[in-house]
C-alpha cells in the first residue's frame, strides 16, 4: 500500500520540479518586461505622436513617412527634456493646449487631404471653413439617415479617443524625459537624423494661387515637414487678405471695362432661343480615360447621327473651368460674369460688386432669362447677383417621384417641366440656363430614361420605375468610374431625345460641363478642362464658334492649353452682337 502511495505521488513531484525549473525563466521574463516596458512605452508614444503629425491621409503619403521624425514632435520632446532638467512639470492647462494643438493639426492634415484629392488645392480656413456645413449637407442628402447618424457618432468618438491617446502619449513622454538616460537616447537618435539631413537654404517658390500651397508632403532633410510651415501659409493669407481683395476687385473692374467697350445687342441671334445646359461634373476625363471614353463615345456617335439627321450642326472644344471636383457655383459664377471665380472669397466680392451678367445682357436684348436649378433646395438670403428674370428651384417643380442620389429629381423630368411651363407659353425669346444634376457625385443611382414624354407628368411614375443602383457610396472605386460614365451617357441620351423631339427651329444650344469630377474618377489628372458643345440648324451660328477654335462634331481635343471658362461670356456676347464698338477693349 505504501508503494502504491509513493507511485501516486511521482507525478506531483515531477510537476514541482518543472515549476522550480520554470521559476527562474518567469522571473527573467518579468525582469525583462520591467526593464523594457519603459523604453517601449516611450518609443510607442513618440511613434504615435509622430503619426498624428506626419500622416497625410487621405492625401498620398511620402515614402517611408512613418520612419521620419516629425520636427514638431522632436521640438516638443526637447522642451519636455528641458522641463525635466529644471524640474518644471508641464501644467495641466498647457497639456490641454498641446492636446488641442495635435487635434487641430490632424484636422488640418485631413482637410488638406480631402481638399487636394477632390479640388487640387489646400484647405483655407478663412475661405473654406464657412463651407463645412455644405459639406455636411452633401453627405446628409446622399447617405441613409442611420449611416449618417452612425458616422456622426463614430466621428465624435474618434475625436475623443484621439484626444485621450494624445494626452496619454504626452504624459508618458514627459515622465520619461525627466530621466537622463531617455534624454541621452533622444539626443543620439535626433543627432543621427540631423547628420543625415542636408540642410540647404532654398528660396521658396511663389504659389500660383494663395490656395495652392507648396506641397506640404516635402521632406526637410531626414525629418518630416513641420505643421508650422502649413500654418504659416494660413497666416500669410490672412495678413494679405486686403491685397488679395484689391487684386480681385481690379479683375472685376477690368472685365466690366471690356464689356462696356463692346456691343451687347445680340442681334445676330435674330431672336432665337438660347439653351445653356450645364452638366454636373462633365469633364475632359471622358476623353482622356479610355475606360470612360469606351462608354461615352458611342453615345456621342448616336448624338451626332440622330441630331445630324434633324439638321443640327455641331462643334466642340475644351475650356478650363475655374473649379475642380466640386463647388459648381463657382463655375456658374464664372460663366455668368466673365470673371474667373475660383473660391468663395471671390464669389462674395462678386455679390458685393454686382457686375453685369450674361442674363442681364439677354434681358436687355429683349429675352426672358430663366435659371433652372433643381438641386437648390432653399433660397439664399444673400443678395442675388445673377439677375435672371425667373428661376426654378427644388420646390417650384412639385416633383412627386423618387430621388436619385444627391439629385432630387431626374434631369429628364426637369427638361419636360420647364418645356411645359416656359417654352409652350413663351411670349418672348428665351435664354434658359439649366443645371443638370443627375450626374452629380457620388453616382450611386442613375434614373431610367422614359420613352414617352407625355407619361412623365409630376414624376410619380419614377417611384415604380427603378433606375440603376451602384453600391459604392462615397468609396469612389472602379465601380464609381462606371457609374460616372453611365450618368454622363444618361444626360446625353436625354438631351438627344429632347432636342430631336422639341427643338424644331434654329435655336442655339450650348452644352458644357461645370468641372471635372473627383480626382478618383480622373485618375488624379489635374487638368481642369470641360467639354463645350454648340448645336444649331443655323450654320452661321456654328461658324462663329468655329472661328474661335471649335472643331466639328462631339469629340474634343484635350491636349495643349485651353482658354478659361471666363472667356465664354464675352466671346458669346461679342460674336452675336452687331452694334458699334464703344471703345478699345
Amino acid at each position: 500500500m505504501q508503494t502504491e502511495t509513493s507511485a501516486a505521488r511521482l507525478p506531483d513531484a515531477a510537476s514541482d520540479a518543472r515549476s522550480i525549473t520554470a521559476a527562474p525563466a518567469l522571473r527573467a521574463l518579468a525582469a525583462f518586461w520591467q526593464a523594457a516596458k519603459g523604453p517601449l512605452a516611450f518609443t510607442g508614444s513618440f511613434a504615435f505622436l509622430n503619426a498624428v503629425m506626419n500622416q497625410r491621409y487621405p492625401a498620398p503619403q511620402p515614402a517611408l513617412w512613418y520612419l521620419l521624425p516629425s520636427l514638431d514632435v522632436v521640438a516638443l520632446f526637447v522642451v519636455f527634456a528641458l522641463c525635466g532638467a529644471f524640474r518644471r512639470p508641464v501644467s495641466r492647462p498647457m497639456r490641454g493646449v498641446l492636446v488641442t494643438g495635435f487635434l487641430l493639426s490632424r484636422v488640418l492634415r485631413l482637410a488638406d487631404g480631402v481638399e487636394m484629392g477632390a479640388y487640387y488645392r489646400n484647405f483655407n480656413t478663412v475661405v473654406d471653413l464657412p463651407l463645412v456645413p455644405e459639406f455636411v449637407r452633401l453627405f446628409y442628402t446622399t447617405v441613409p439617415r442611420w449611416k449618417f447618424a452612425a458616422a456622426s457618432v463614430g466621428l465624435l468618438a474618434a475625436v475623443v479617443a484621439l484626444g485621450y491617446l494624445v494626452h496619454r502619449a504626452l504624459r508618458v513622454a514627459e515622465r520619461a524625459l525627466a530621466a537622463p538616460e531617455y534624454v541621452s537616447a533622444l539626443a543620439v537618435v535626433v543627432g543621427a537624423f540631423a547628420l543625415a539631413s542636408p540642410f540647404e537654404w532654398q528660396q521658396p517658390r511663389e504659389p500660383s494661387s494663395p490656395f495652392v500651397v507648396e506641397d506640404d508632403r516635402r521632406l526637410r532633410g531626414a525629418f518630416g515637414s513641420s505643421i508650422f510651415s502649413r500654418l504659416g501659409s494660413e497666416l500669410k493669407f490672412a495678413a494679405n487678405i486686403y491685397g488679395y481683395e484689391a487684386d480681385e476687385l481690379v479683375d472685376i473692374a477690368r472685365v466690366q471695362k471690356r464689356l462696356e467697350a463692346r456691343p451687347l445687342d445680340l442681334k445676330r441671334l435674330s431672336g432665337r432661343n438660347v439653351y445653356l445646359f450645364v452638366i454636373e461634373s462633365y469633364g475632359q476625363c471622358v476623353s482622356d480615360r479610355p475606360e470612360l471614353a469606351a462608354r461615352v463615345f458611342p453615345e456621342y456617335q448616336r448624338f451626332e447621327a440622330e441630331l445630324g439627321q434633324k439638321g443640327f450642326q455641331i462643334a466642340s472644344r475644351v475650356l478650363d473651368s475655374s473649379t475642380y471636383g466640386g463647388r459648381s457655383w463657382l463655375a456658374h459664377a464664372t460663366l455668368a460674369t466673365g470673371v474667373r471665380t475660383t473660391d468663395q472669397f471671390q464669389l462674395e466680392l462678386l455679390r458685393a460688386a454686382q457686375p453685369k451678367t450674361l442674363s442681364q445682357a439677354f434681358t436687355a436684348a429683349g429675352y426672358r432669362s430663366v435659371l433652372v436649378q433643381p438641386a437648390t433646395r432653399r433660397e439664399t438670403a444673400l443678395k442675388d447677383f445673377l439677375h435672371f428674370d425667373g428661376h426654378y428651384y427644388t420646390n417650384a417643380f412639385g416633383y412627386a417621384g423618387a430621388e436619385y442620389g444627391w439629385s432630387p429629381m431626374p434631369d429628364q423630368f426637369v427638361l419636360d417641366f420647364v418645356r411645359r411651363r416656359e417654352l409652350e407659353q413663351a411670349k418672348a425669346p428665351l435664354f434658359l440656363e439649366y443645371a443638370l444634376t443627375s450626374s452629380h457625385a457620388p453616382w450611386t443611382d442613375i434614373p431610367p430614361v422614359v420613352a414617352d414624354w407625355d407619361a412623365i407628368g409630376d414624376g410619380a411614375l419614377y417611384k415604380q420605375r427603378p433606375g440603376v443602383h451602384f453600391g459604392h457610396g462615397w468609396q469612389l472605386s472602379g465601380e464609381a468610374s462606371d457609374a460616372y460614365a453611365r450618368s454622363i451617357v444618361y444626360d446625353f441620351e436625354v438631351l438627344r431625345r429632347y432636342l430631336a423631339d422639341f427643338v424644331a427651329d434654329d435655336s442655339l444650344v450650348i452644352v458644357l460641363g461645370d468641372h471635372q469630377p473627383h480626382s478618383e474618377i480622373t485618375a488624379r489628372n489635374s487638368a481642369a478642362g470641360v467639354p463645350v458643345h454648340v448645336l444649331s440648324r443655323n450654320s452661321a451660328f456654328i461658324d462663329a464658334f468655329r472661328a474661335r477654335g471649335y472643331t466639328p462634331g462631339m469629340r474634343v481635343r484635350t491636349g495643349g492649353p485651353h482658354p478659361g471658362l471666363e472667356t465664354f461670356m464675352i466671346d458669346l456676347l461679342s460674336d452675336f452682337s452687331i452694334g458699334p464698338s464703344k471703345g478699345r477693349n
